[in-house]
């Protein structure tokens, strides 16, 4: 589709996920087009997608208002799901989440009888597809691994006021990442609490240590000076991971132990999905909690659930699951 000199005050509609692709440009006799609402934004064939028409919708002015309105998906891993997760860190992005409990009471006639009665049909005998298809929750499908992580945003005293911390790290280079996680473990609560984490590609151990190193250098109350703190780092102990640790503590007098993880992918998962909490905070550490929130077990071709928990997207679960070994062993 190719659209030119359109008039001031023209609506453009695209009907159907193909057409967006087919969009070459849009010219305005004057103007531009200032507010671009994507109406079922799930129904896209991804973010790659809306940008190719934003890329040529968002030009000729300085100010654009861009809304995106959809009913989320149960499944966790669609993109528009995750799409969501990484706009609540955006400070240029609101995010507002509405379903006809706001307008019930207010303005029943906009609904009418038979959708309130169905709706509430529904939450008696079924609520997890209850809290997805009218209040737009992203339930997943009913597989997650972990059902008790809690999205708490930490302040800098609370993330010095852990007596127990504990540092992982995943090792890698190039397509999977490099990943450092630090926490806070509170047993008496069974509550382990994310708020640190560094991600990297393409980065020796000598560049990995000093940014290791950076993250553990802070000062213990403000006002106060920063000096690097000497926590144990717990370690994926692979071949290369042990080159690695041995230039770490050579270089950059990091402490640092490999993790005892041999035969034990199972049992730290259990043993993390058992926990009362698992806390992170989004936004000191965005791919843990986008990694915990979606990790979901394995189903066969028919949709049926496994006993089962794939690997892949797991970087930072790996990088907590070394942190936690040893109290994993222990307890």
């Amino acid at each position: 589709m190719e659209l030119t000199y359109l008039p001031t005050g023209q609506r453009i509609v695209f009907r159907g996920a193909d057409d967006p692709l087919k969009l070459k440009g849009v010219k305005f006799a004057r103007g531009y087009a200032a507010v671009v609402w994507f109406e079922e934004l799930d129904q896209f064939d991804g973010i790659d997608a809306v940008r190719s028409i934003l890329n040529s919708l968002r030009c000729g002015g300085d100010d654009f208002w861009i809304f995106y309105s959809y009913n989320p998906p149960r499944t966790l891993w669609s993109w528009v799901n995750r799409e969501g997760l990484e706009r609540e860190r955006r400070a240029d992005t609101l995010v507002r989440r509405s379903s006809y409990l706001d307008v019930i009471e207010s303005h029943p006639e906009w609904l009418g009888a038979p959708f309130i009665e169905e709706a509430e049909y529904l939450r008696s005998v079924d609520e997890r597809a209850w809290r997805s298809e009218y209040l737009g929750e992203v339930t997943g499908t009913g597989g997650s691994v972990f059902n008790n992580v809690v999205s708490v945003r930490l302040s800098d005293a609370a993330c010095r006021g852990f007596s127990r911390t504990r540092c992982g790290v995943d090792w890698g280079w190039f397509p999977d990442p490099w990943r450092f996680v630090r926490c806070g473990w509170e047993p008496g609560e069974r509550r382990l609490t994310i708020f640190g984490e560094l991600s990297a590609n393409r980065k020796t151990p000598t560049e990995t240590a000093a940014l290791v190193a950076g993250a553990l250098t802070y000062a213990d109350a403000p006002g106060e000076d920063a000096y690097l703190h000497d926590e144990l780092i717990w370690c994926d102990d692979t071949p290369d991971g042990k080159q690695s640790m041995a230039v770490w503590r050579r270089e950059a007098g990091l402490r640092v132990r490999p993790a005892r993880k041999s035969n034990m992918r199972r049992l730290s998962y259990e043993w993390l999905a058992g926990l009362r909490e698992i806390v992170i905070d989004p936004e000191r550490a965005p791919l843990a909690y986008e990694e915990f929130r979606l990790k979901e077990y394995d189903r066969d071709r028919d949709g049926t659930w496994l006993d089962d928990i794939p690997d892949g997207n797991d970087h930072s679960i790996d990088a907590v699951r070394y942190a936690m070994m040893d109290d994993v062993l222990r307890g």
